[in-house]
């Protein structure tokens, strides 16, 4: 994940980026492949990689 999102920012990617699906975590309940609470800890993980690439961190 981390050089899907080196090449993005290398080439100023200006889009929007999303977990697509999550699991189904804590007794959630909605369609499979949706969870909310599962995305929301993938868009976690996408964003600190994202500011650790702006800040210059090496991984």
């Amino acid at each position: 994940m981390y050089e899907i999102m080196r090449a993005l920012y290398e080439t100023d990617f200006d889009g929007y980026i999303r977990p697509d699906h999550g699991r189904m975590i804590w007794d959630e309940k909605g369609r499979a492949g949706y969870g909310l609470y599962d995305r929301a800890l993938g868009i976690a993980y996408l964003n600190g990689l994202w500011e650790a690439l702006t800040k210059g961190g090496k991984l």
